[in-house]
């Protein structure tokens, strides 16, 4: 029950952080897929960090941070894309701006969990020594 509930309390730390900017920006006038980026990149260090370090206590897993920046710039075409497709069909930005938010995080919850930040039986060459 650990990682459930701390993965919610990264998350949501991350997700006020890039909620709260993309307002800011869009308040100050970009264009809602521009501001959505903008703040999905601005929360990367607290959810990497917060995640790698509480939620799946993976220390330095070899490779974590190569397969972390590959699902952020997944998730940030997904952010990006579906707000956009989203304010197309007449969403609010806001709300298109959260609907992808929680879609995403379900995802990544399990991207992380399985390929991220796997369990080290998981991890080829986990626990043998560095060449």
């Amino acid at each position: 029950m650990h990682q459930p509930l701390a993965f919610l309390v990264i998350g949501l730390t991350s997700a006020a952080i890039d909620y709260g900017v993309f307002l800011a920006l869009h308040g100050m006038g970009m264009p809602p897929p521009a501001a959505s980026a903008a703040s999905f990149l601005s929360a990367f260090a607290v959810n990497y960090r917060g995640n790698r370090d509480f939620v799946f206590k993976a220390g330095r897993a070899p490779g974590a941070l190569s397969r972390y920046v590959v699902l952020v710039l997944l998730n940030l075409g997904l952010s990006s894309g579906g707000v956009w497709l989203l304010v197309l069909g007449g969403l609010a930005a806001w709300a298109a701006k959260l609907t992808t938010m929680v879609t995403i995080a379900a995802i990544n919850f399990v991207a992380m969990r399985l390929w991220v930040f796997p369990a080290p039986a998981n991890v080829p060459n986990a626990g043998r020594p560095a060449r």
